[in-house]
């Protein structure tokens, strides 16, 4: 049907282009523009210099200006089922049983990985990227990533992009148990965070340096300290993730001083 309109769309106006190149056309100010500088001489231009859409509806409305709005009534025909198709199709994605609990899993674990995803559901990783592919394609699930470590979320914008890093990285146990410690303990120290961590001073500062480039930890001088907090607005939603999820199997930590 496509095919059949777009090929009489061609015919009429490759029918017409003789006439119109006879005619010429010339550019002139639309309404009653009055110019703040001594006006200039038009200048003619050939009809393939005109921009397409304007050549094609000119050369409708001189032959027939019926076929116009067979035209528009095709395009608000076109417009009317490809929003039908995107509702038809999110239906049919959660149709089968493999995807809609991909798709379930994904709302209940913001930020959830390829590896995470595919160990719970107990997926192969091939079969995982089609159906996960899919879904991105009906709209349904987006991404985010930090790091080159992609994260998986309903695409509902839910998340600002602070958000999103934050619960990426809080899917590392050390990265989320460090969170909370700085959500209970503003100002502390990298001493102290490796002393209640459990991890080397060096580990302390690899996980520091990523969380500084996404803006959720701030690093201040103090004497002759150096000191850590969360910035404003990861302060506030790591609250919230903290007592939502702690002790989440999922993640495979329980977090200490929350």
């Amino acid at each position: 049907m496509r095919r059949r309109t777009a090929v009489v769309l061609l015919i009429i106006l490759l029918s017409a282009l003789p006439s119109c190149a006879a005619a010429g056309y010339t550019v002139m100010p639309a309404g009653d523009y009055v110019p703040d500088r001594p006006p200039q001489d038009m200048t003619p231009i050939e009809w393939w210099q005109v921009p397409p859409q304007i050549l094609i509806c000119s050369l409708l409305m001189d032959t027939s200006p019926e076929l116009l709005i067979v035209v528009n009534i095709l395009f608000l025909l076109n417009v009317w089922l490809f929003f039908g198709y995107r509702r038809i199709a999110k239906r049919a994605a959660l149709e089968h049983e493999t995807r809609t609990a991909i798709y379930d899993h994904v709302r209940a674990h913001p930020g959830i990985r390829l590896g995470t995803l595919a160990q719970d559901l107990g997926i192969n990783r091939g079969t995982l990227r089609y159906h996960l592919g899919r879904l991105q394609e009906f709209g349904m699930i987006a991404t985010a990533a930090v790091e080159g470590r992609t994260g998986y979320f309903e695409n509902r914008q839910k998340y600002s992009v602070l958000e999103e890093k934050v619960l990426i990285h809080l899917r590392n146990p050390n990265t989320r148990e460090l969170l909370a410690i700085l959500l209970e303990s503003p100002e502390a120290s990298r001493r102290e965070l490796a002393e209640r961590l459990g991890i080397t001073a060096s580990s302390v500062s690899w996980h520091l340096r990523r969380l500084r480039a996404d803006g959720i930890v701030l690093q201040e001088k103090i004497g002759g300290d150096v000191r850590y907090s969360l910035s404003g607005e990861a302060a506030g939603f790591v609250g919230e993730r903290v007592g939502v999820r702690r002790g989440d199997p999922g993640e495979g930590a329980v977090l200490r001083g929350v």
